[in-house]
């Protein structure tokens, strides 16, 4: 197809017309509608994995925020060694707040990936409407039918495209918060976080980008919105 559009899409079907067999036009009609109902279970599947990483997401940060009031007040309370903000000072290192900023981040694109979802998953009842006042014979309906999943496929592949990269980076920027958190907590807790503790958490942090295909995702993502004319 030249064009991803769906209006342009429609224009460049209604071109072609359908002079084979009928009962393949019934076979092709069968397989759109397992894609499409393929699409719809990933889809589906996307929006839940978004929708319980932002609830969890959510609470995390609550009780990161309730805790670093706790320390706030204890701290007020409190004399350590002359700086009564000193606790505070070292609970908010600064793997901490890069945790806090991964976390915030995931939370920003798992909202993104749940509400940016849009499926076509069917006729709508203007297109059946004027499929009965047409008037038209069973291999005419089919062929229309059938041009009319080719779209709906085409629209639906393009965002499935775009919102993978979405949640896998909703994913990433978790594992990254985790693992922020984790010197943070070192560093609070025993003292200047070495370097090789550091190095560790940028390799992981590489291999995790790697394997999870965040970076191809993105490039098909991208591909597919230039395409889209």
């Amino acid at each position: 197809m030249v064009s991803r559009d769906p209006d342009e899409l429609r224009g460049e079907l209604k071109s072609i017309d359908f002079d084979g067999d009928h009962e393949l036009l019934s076979e092709l009609r069968s397989e759109a509608r397992e894609t499409v109902t393929g699409q719809k279970e990933t889809l589906n599947d996307i929006d839940a994995k978004a929708s319980k990483i932002l609830r969890l997401n959510v609470l995390l940060i609550s009780i990161i925020l309730s805790a670093l009031s706790i320390a706030a007040k204890i701290g007020e309370n409190t004399s350590i060694d002359g700086d009564s903000s000193l606790l505070l000072q070292g609970l908010l290192n600064p793997y901490t707040k890069l945790g806090i900023g991964s976390l915030l981040l995931s939370t920003a694109l798992a909202a993104l990936t749940y509400t940016a979802s849009e499926l076509d998953v069917g006729a709508s009842s203007d297109n059946l409407t004027n499929l009965l006042r047409a008037d038209l014979s069973t291999v005419q309906t089919q062929e229309l039918l059938v041009k009319n999943y080719i779209v709906r496929i085409n629209f639906n592949r393009s965002t499935n495209i775009r919102n993978t990269p979405l949640i896998t980076a909703t994913i990433v920027f978790v594992v990254f918060g985790i693992l922020f958190f984790a010197v943070g907590a070192y560093e609070a807790t025993v003292g200047s976080a070495p370097g090789w503790l550091s190095a560790l958490v940028l390799g992981t942090s590489f291999v995790v980008i790697w394997t999870s295909g965040l970076v191809t995702q993105a490039r098909r993502a991208i591909r597919d919105i230039r395409e889209w004319r």
